[in-house]
């Protein structure tokens, strides 16, 4: 294809299809010869003039590959480029977003022109660097998406492939797939300033409006909690790089790839609650946060540099599978950040301190990472803790010799008491919030009746906030219990015991004579353990510990004593307004 005529007829009729890849599971989706998925490990012949076979759903694939004992190789390569950790293996570009899924929109497909078009909105003024780098697949892996460094703008290939222009990708053709294959890419290596990023232009508006869309029925919270990250941020370029920092390191969010994908719109909701994921969880979320903030936003997918051997190439792993935001600032195109903790690299434009002070007019601060990498590793804050940083990525870090001693003796015998006192208190207040939280839980399953019923309800609302799901007083007993089953994706028994409680619940509040539901407790009992089953460890500690209905609870209870005291100031009022009546009654009959 590298070889053919400059850019052919485009060929009306053969489009990219849908690929579901969301935060949510979609349905398989048909589209052009797509295999068995991004990661898949041989594709199927779609049969003369393209067909259509069913995708697997990326989302479970990279989780999977992720997850596999042996870091199979899936394709190794050589290169021209000096530092590998920016040489991301890009597969694809997902960039309609309707809630549920992330997925490629369809768009017209053209033969591969020799030179592909310059990237859309990259200026002349922003500095970048030729690389060309030779790959090769291994012969198990056969997909339909071409990974390659992005942008790329001349590729060698023989077979069947074809470029979509939007998101710079080249998919094969009538069974065309990437098994046991060599090619050729040349690509661009774009460098841009922390001053281009932050006065960047307003984007075209077509371009803005189709990039910044986002579903009505995303939860109102997305926004809210994006408006609230990036406070204070004076542009587009400050509002990502904060969003990308909260993420990585600012947000208390941990990297796991055995936390479940989820399902439904809340998804995105969930992860920001338990802050636990992999690179899709982190990905998705902030493009799509990104989006509400007004900044153009997609994903994309594909692989890490890998890791360099010996003999000079660079060898890429299934554990090499990866998915990062992509965002648009005009002059410079669309950007890669890297809002994973622990995985990938932050670009020298998106580290910590390059977004500070670069609103338009202001100077622009220079990246902290040297522009050439250094002969020995180095601590990166990028890397997670214990691991430091050198040119083929994040390695363990090696052990610092303790310190010779201080010049000062030990604290004293009372210093010490004083400390380990001081210790024990600060645990016991600590976990005053998860006893007292207890004591509510046990009273409250053990009370009868039509009011028992509704504690039982009750306990069970206070277990799932505690962890993560949220309470939405707007909704009836039985909408609650669909939101429960869905959300924390209930099994069948756990789903018909919370139904079996809400039904209950509704009969005790609307019935004239509300039958006995003495299974109730033992039904929210069967619930809790099933939401305690889904949440992540973090959650569930942070339930025990620092529940969040405790809260709320202490809130009840305040409000309760202030009734109550204004019940007995109202009371003693009134008995002192009746002596002095007496008084008066009796003084007037005296008279």
């Amino acid at each position: 294809a590298a070889d053919a005529p400059a850019p052919a007829p485009v060929r009306h009729g053969r489009r990219i299809g849908v690929l579901a890849l969301g935060v949510a599971v979609a349905v398989p989706a048909a589209l052009p010869s797509l295999g068995t998925g991004l990661l898949g490990t041989g594709g199927r012949d779609g049969g003369a003039g393209g067909g259509t076979i069913s995708a697997v759903n990326p989302l479970v694939s990279l989780q999977n590959s992720l997850n596999q004992p042996e870091d199979k190789e899936v394709l190794n390569y050589r290169t021209t480029a000096s530092d590998t950790r920016d040489l991301y293996l890009r597969i694809v570009a997902l960039d309609q977003f309707d809630g549920t899924a992330w997925k490629p929109s369809e768009r017209t497909v053209t033969d591969v022109p020799e030179q592909l078009p310059r990237p859309v909105g990259l200026s002349p003024d922003v500095a970048t660097t030729r690389i060309n780098t030779s790959i090769s697949t291994a012969e198990w892996y056969g997909q339909n998406w071409l990974p390659m460094p992005f942008p790329a703008s001349r590729v060698g290939i023989a077979g069947r492939w074809r470029f979509e222009e939007q998101g710079r990708t080249l998919v094969g053709d009538r069974g065309q797939n990437t098994r046991g294959l060599q090619y050729q890419v040349e690509s661009l290596r774009v460098r841009p300033t922390a001053r281009q990023l932050a006065e960047a232009p307003p984007p075209p508006a077509a371009l803005r409006r189709e990039y910044t869309e986002v579903p009505a029925e995303l939860p109102p919270v997305v926004a809210a909690t994006a408006r609230q990250v990036t406070r204070g941020a004076a542009t587009p370029y400050a509002k990502a790089v904060k969003l990308q920092d909260w993420f990585a390191t600012d947000g208390g969010f941990r990297y796991d790839t055995e936390v479940r994908a989820g399902s439904g719109v809340r998804a995105i909701v969930r992860f920001l609650q338990q802050k636990e994921g992999f690179c899709v969880h982190f990905s998705f979320s902030m493009a799509a946060m990104a989006r509400t903030l007004g900044i153009p936003a997609r994903v994309a997918v594909g692989f890490t540099p890998g890791t360099r051997q010996p003999d000079g190439t660079t060898s890429v792993g299934l554990r090499d599978a990866h998915a990062w935001p992509e965002l648009y600032f005009q002059g410079v195109g669309w950007t890669r950040f890297e809002p994973t903790p622990s995985r990938g690299n932050v670009p020298e434009y998106a580290l910590p301190d390059t977004s500070q002070d670069t609103s338009p007019g202001s100077p622009a601060q220079e990246p902290t990472r040297p522009t050439t990498p250094s002969d020995g590793p180095r601590p990166d804050p990028t890397c997670g803790p214990g691991r430091q940083s050198d040119a083929t990525g994040c390695t363990a870090a090696a052990p610092t010799a303790p310190d010779s001693g201080s010049s000062g003796g030990g604290p004293s015998v009372l210093a010490a008491v004083g400390l380990t006192l001081g210790g024990l208190l600060l645990l016991a207040v600590a976990a005053l919030p998860g006893l007292w939280r207890s004591r509510v839980r046990t009273r409250r399953l053990s009370t009868d009746g039509p009011a028992g019923t509704l504690s039982v309800w009750q306990e069970l609302l206070d277990a799932a906030w505690d962890l993560g799901i949220a309470p939405d007083e707007a909704l009836t007993p039985r909408r609650t219990a669909d939101h429960l089953v869905d959300t924390a994706a209930l099994p069948p028994q756990a789903a018909e015991a919370a139904h079996r409680v809400a039904g209950a619940v509704e009969e005790s509040l609307y019935a004239a004579r509300p039958r006995p539901a003495p299974r109730a407790a033992e039904d929210v009992r069967l619930v809790c353990a099933a939401l305690r089953a889904q949440a992540s460890r973090v959650a569930r500690w942070r339930a025990a510990l620092l529940p969040r209905s405790a809260g709320r609870l202490a809130r009840e209870y305040a409000a309760r004593w202030t009734a109550f005291r204004r019940r007995q100031a109202s009371g003693r009022a009134a008995v002192a307004v009746r002596r002095v009546a007496a008084v008066l009654q009796t003084g007037g009959r005296r008279r």
